[in-house]
Order: structure tokens, then sequence, then C-alpha cells
């Protein structure tokens, strides 16, 4: 049985703590709640039967893959000097490299609506803090720094 004041959040939860922040988004036709911005995606998803709640962001930097090694070690710094957003790699049918980021919180025995809203928060930060930490390094490492 739950304890007082804990809940189980939905997706209306998450339209609701963004609409607060001002931030618009959208249903996909995946069921996944999403956030634009200039050059990434964010998305919200329960995983797990609700157990899982996470928020992968699609970043509009596309390379070859040919550029995975360099873009590894820049991926890896991040993943060494952070916590809580992981990034990586993804691979498309046709070859094209793209960067994803990750972070996930397990919530099945539930959580504080003012738990899940700082969650909800900090997630959007670390994506934007991440763009902004990514651009310089892939120039010094020698990719394209741009987003597309």
């Amino acid at each position: 049985m739950p304890q007082s004041g804990v809940i189980r959040p939905d997706l209306d939860r998450i339209e609701r703590i963004l609409e607060r922040l001002q931030v618009a988004s959208i249903r996909d036709t995946r069921g996944r709640l999403a956030t634009r911005w200039q050059c990434y995606s964010l998305f919200f998803t329960f995983d797990g039967d609700g157990e899982v709640y996470a928020a992968r962001t699609i970043y509009d930097r596309f390379f070859t893959v040919d550029d995975k090694p360099a873009l590894r070690a820049v991926l890896d710094e991040w993943n060494r000097d952070t916590v809580g957003l992981k990034v990586y790699t993804a691979t498309d049918d046709d070859g094209t490299v793209i960067i994803v980021s990750e972070a996930t919180t397990h919530i099945g025995g539930g959580v504080t609506s003012e738990q899940f809203a700082a969650t909800t928060t900090a997630w959007l930060n670390a994506a934007g803090s991440f763009h902004l930490w990514l651009g310089p390094r892939l120039f010094l490492a020698g990719l394209p720094g741009d987003p597309v």
C-alpha cells in the first residue's frame, strides 16, 4: 500500500509540470510525451509497466560510422565526469550515427509530487547542459560541431 503523499506518475502529470515550466509538449504516435528544442528532441516515457520513468534525448547531429571512435571518446568524457544523464551513439539502418542521452529512475513504489517535478526539471536542464557542453568538445575532436 502506497504511503501518504506518494503518487503513481503518468504523462498527464508530466504535461502539467511542463506547462508550469512554460515548455511546449506534444504526445507522439508511440505514446511518448515530447518536447522540441532548437537542436534536439526530448521524450518522456514510462517503461516496464510504469515501473521506470525515462527521458531520452535525440540530438540533431549526424555522423558517419567512421566518426564513431572519436565520437565515443567525447561521449566517454561526459559519462565519466557526470552522473544521471548518460550519453551514447545509435546507428540507423542507413549507417547514420546519432547521439542519444538517457536518464532513468525506478518509480515502482511511487514518488512524491515534489520528487517527480524535481526529477523532470533536472532532466530538462541536463539535456540542455549536455547540448551546450557537446559543441566545443566535437570541434576539439575534429568532428562536425554544428547541429544539422
